[in-house]
């Protein structure tokens, strides 16, 4: 879990400092937003090897090399004194906590029972959330007091901390102690008869596995509920937020991360309500199709009301809403999991998670990109300052991303919250 908090605490913390980096290396939106997007390309990309090291290298290796990576890549992003060391450490960042997330759920499914492993999955992201809120006002304040590159160099250190915990602490198997399998307990409770499912298809080449995951089309909707939830919201927590709020509102860096805050507290606890609704109903369709449409309404009344500048008060619950109802990735992982068999449920949701990253980094650049369109030639301590209208635009561009997400929940395959996939 801690591993997991340090991946979201990095997820975020870019955004604390991205006038203060544009400022010091004297770049474009455009170029800072390829800095922060490397994350995100990183950790699509990582998917499917970090599965591949957490089976062959056990999670115990590979969360705690992969803690250590991040650490000497956020101590060098800290240190950069040119644009590609700045693209270096953050690269080494990005590579180290790629790995956590993936490890984390293969200790799960060796640690705990399988009708457990929703429920803790719910808990692992609500943990994890944790992490991107001490990577907004938490961060925004160290910025503020030691500035953007101490942060990162203690933020390192901090990584080097865990990396010896997780070595510590972490066994893969609990047969590493001694302790007997969740395959055993469950055998024991059904007094000697295993429930596992057949493994007939253990064999299956990587090929025929993947052509059999590309080619259903129920795999599809939530990629894209993937893509245009999560991954568009990332635009303002992981980058632009803190910018649009302190330019277009003229807030103080703190005040503006405190409603990157309170969209991380919504998001939290739509990672845990929207589950539990859809868990109750068991429905996965009609709780994804009431929140698509309530967050591509946000994302439209930020554009239209009031010329494009909500009132201050109104942001409160907008923040608080846009996280919450981007929290449905538990029902998304759900929806991926039950409509493939067994053998590539894992692929499943690896294809899945790409679908949030590779959405973010593009949407971060092409953010950036727009911003420096509408850039009118203002600058105030070094930093580009941007009209209301550029930011207008770029979040059109995010709305177009969205679209994505209501599309994907109205093609989504109805499940009643179970395995279908030997039904379709």
């Amino acid at each position: 879990m801690m591993a997991q908090l340090l991946n979201m605490f990095h997820r975020v913390a870019g955004s604390a400092a991205v006038d203060k980096i544009m400022a010091d290396f004297g770049i474009t939106a455009a170029a800072i937003g390829g800095v922060l997007a490397v994350y995100f390309y990183i950790y699509a990309a990582m998917q499917f090897p970090s599965g591949v090291l957490a089976d062959y290298l056990g999670p115990r290796k590979t969360v705690t090399f992969g803690c250590l990576v991040a650490g000497i890549g956020s101590i060098i992003f800290g240190l950069a004194p040119s644009l590609p060391m700045l693209y270096l450490g953050r690269f080494l960042l990005s590579l180290g906590v790629a790995v956590i997330f993936i490890s984390v759920l293969k200790l799960q499914t060796q640690w705990f029972q399988s009708r457990y492993f929703g429920r803790i999955t719910s808990l692992m992201g609500f943990v994890g959330t944790a992490g991107s809120l001490v990577g907004a006002t938490p961060m925004a304040l160290l910025v503020i007091l030691v500035g953007w590159r101490l942060s990162f160099e203690l933020m390192g250190l901090l990584s080097f901390v865990v990396c010896l915990v997780c070595w510590l602490v972490i066994r893969n198997r609990p047969e590493d102690l001694g302790l007997p399998s969740p395959a055993e307990i469950e055998r024991r409770e059904l007094g000697g008869i295993s429930s596992a499912p057949s493994q007939d298809v253990a064999a299956t080449g990587f090929r025929k596995r993947l052509g059999i995951l590309l080619t259903n089309k129920y795999i599809w909707p939530p990629f894209l509920i993937g893509l245009g939830s999560y991954g568009t919201l990332l635009v303002l927590l992981g980058a632009w937020g803190i910018p649009y709020l302190m330019q277009v509102y003229s807030m103080t860096r703190d005040s503006a991360a405190n409603f990157m805050l309170l969209m991380l507290i919504g998001h939290a606890a739509g990672l845990v309500i929207l589950g539990f609704i859809s868990d109750r109903l068991q429905r996965r369709r009609l709780p994804l199709i009431i929140s698509a449409f309530v967050y591509l309404s946000l994302w439209v009344m930020l554009i239209l009301w009031n010329g494009g500048k909500p009132p201050v008060p109104a942001l409160y619950p907008t923040c608080f809403l846009m996280g919450f109802f981007a929290g449905v990735m538990p029902l998304t992982h759900a929806s991926a999991k039950e409509v493939v068999p067994p053998f590539i449920s894992g692929m499943a949701l690896g294809l899945v998670n790409m679908s949030i990253f590779f959405s973010a980094a593009i949407l971060q650049i092409a953010f950036g990109k727009v911003l420096d369109l509408g850039w009118q030639g203002a600058m105030l301590e070094g930093s580009r300052i941007y009209p209301l209208a550029a930011f207008q635009s770029g979040f059109v561009l995010v709305c177009i991303g969205a679209l994505a997400y209501v599309i994907g929940a109205l093609l989504l395959k109805e499940t009643g919250a179970r395995d279908i996939w030997d039904k379709i």
